[in-house]
């Protein structure tokens, strides 16, 4: 089947652009620990603004490029979320703030993907007091860029350990427990390995926290009900809200099939070779970060694709 690439539908991608790399431009500059111990402060300040300068320089490509949607990198300061090293971006700020400006002026949207470290259902305690403690760094970061509630961080529900039921239960326990701050950011995301939708809606509901729809992670861990029996109840909350709804997509790599294992079905490909069915019956205007291998590329790609009317449809 041929079709075009929805207009509803604005593309973005995540924290590397890849023609810019090449030219040594990105956001993820880090250290080790001893590094940090060694040098101190000031050569953290320093790693910090090379990527928010060079992040500035992104931001400037992609309003160039006619693309307002992106994900900042969460290793923009190295170590400031660390329980004993960690540190405040007051000397940062003013950078922070003309990066926000600028988003804003060209109505590019910006958004964050904590990592995996972050588990707000862990058994842990310590982990519980690290997910804290990196979700209100990543707060900080979005409020000294004076963005809305649009840019949210995005999380999963995390492991099982072995017993759903009282993990999901303690996973509401620990919700309950976070500042107005951190709840204002928040919104999950079904992942393909323990959570799919129909596990993570209900706590969509009663917390008001919106809902990620992953398509790719569906086809692999799908719920009872195909994904789009879920979108009426899913977008309602983002509605209620007031946030713009976003989706994750990405396909296999080629070749891999639906018998194949979740751990080779998992691999993203490098392009978008198409879109889910279910994707396409969203009308309304909605944010779609393509999470493919190569990036800023394949919106182009898709745009090319759309021009010339050979996208393909197939799931």
């Amino acid at each position: 089947m041929i079709y075009g690439l929805p207009k509803n539908f604005n593309l973005g991608y995540a924290c590397i652009n890849t023609k810019l790399e090449k030219e040594s431009i990105f956001t993820s500059r880090t250290m080790r620990l001893k590094t940090y111990l060694d040098k101190g402060m000031d050569y953290v300040r320093e790693l910090s603004m090379l990527n928010l300068n060079d992040l500035m320089t992104i931001m400037e490509w992609n309003a160039q490029n006619d693309i307002h949607f992106f994900r900042l990198s969460s290793q923009m300061f190295p170590f400031a979320s660390h329980p004993e090293y960690g540190y405040s971006l007051e000397f940062a700020d003013k950078l922070l703030r003309k990066i926000g400006t600028y988003a804003k002026k060209h109505n590019i949207r910006l958004t964050m993907h904590p990592t995996h470290f972050n588990n707000l259902a862990s058994e842990s305690e310590s982990v519980i007091r690290n997910t804290l403690s990196d979700l209100k760094h990543h707060c900080e970061i979005l409020d000294r860029m004076k963005l809305d509630k649009n840019s949210v961080l995005i999380l999963h529900g995390g492991g099982i350990y072995g017993d759903k039921v009282e993990t999901i239960k303690r996973l509401r326990q620990n919700l309950k427990k976070l500042s107005k701050i951190i709840l204002k950011r928040i919104v999950f995301e079904n992942d393909e390995m323990s959570y799919n939708v129909a596990d993570l809606l209900p706590i969509s509901e009663e917390f008001s926290i919106p809902l990620v729809l992953d398509f790719h992670h569906d086809s692999i861990n799908g719920s009872p009900k195909t994904i789009d029996k879920y979108f009426d109840r899913v977008y309602k909350v983002w509605n209620d809200r007031k946030i713009k709804p976003k989706v994750h997509v990405s396909n296999s790599c080629p070749g891999v099939l639906s018998s194949n294992n979740i751990m080779e079905r998992r691999k993203h490909s490098d392009h978008i070779e198409f879109l889910h069915k279910p994707l396409q019956k969203i009308k309304f205007p909605i944010d779609v970060m393509l999470e493919c291998k190569l990036k800023e590329q394949s919106i182009f790609r898709l745009r090319g694709m759309q021009r010339s009317k050979i996208f393909r449809n197939t799931i």
